[in-house]
């Protein structure tokens, strides 16, 4: 198992929020990572920190085919430090590529108690996986006091 940081998660402006105006409208983050190795069972790539008191509206990622095998074993679940599966549970999205947005039944909207990340797990491992994986997370939210 590795964690995997996509871009912009160790930036010194990892709090700040992003957007133009006075913060009080929507806001919306999005990061990618582009690894060298196939993943595996149990990694995790981690958005950018998100303030704590934001509270997540919508969560969608894009990925690749992550699973080149001729019967597909990968899954992928969404979640947050709290949860790994809040937003998206054993998504398939990674078997031939595409979009996965927030579907569980426990994807409501969240308020973060603490600064936290959004996590893609690795939920099942891939039959044969790719040696160049790209996941981009992005995350709809309001800032805290919005």
């Amino acid at each position: 198992m590795a964690t995997f940081n996509a871009t912009k998660v160790s930036s010194a402006a990892a709090l700040a929020v992003p957007g133009i105006g006075d913060g009080q409208g929507p806001k919306v983050i999005s990061a990618t990572f582009a690894g060298t190795a196939a993943l595996a069972l149990n990694d995790v790539i981690q958005s950018p920190v998100i303030q704590k008191g934001s509270v997540i509206l919508d969560v969608m990622i894009l990925v690749n085919d992550l699973d080149s095998n001729g019967a597909p074993a990968i899954t992928l679940d969404v979640g947050y430090g709290g949860d790994p599966d809040y937003f998206i549970a054993a998504s398939t999205v990674g078997q031939a590529g595409g979009v996965a947005r927030a579907s569980a039944l426990t994807a409501e909207p969240l308020v973060l108690a603490d600064n936290d990340t959004i996590d893609v797990l690795v939920k099942a491992g891939p039959a044969t996986g790719v040696a160049t994986p790209r996941v981009t997370i992005t995350v709809l939210f309001m800032p805290p006091n919005a």
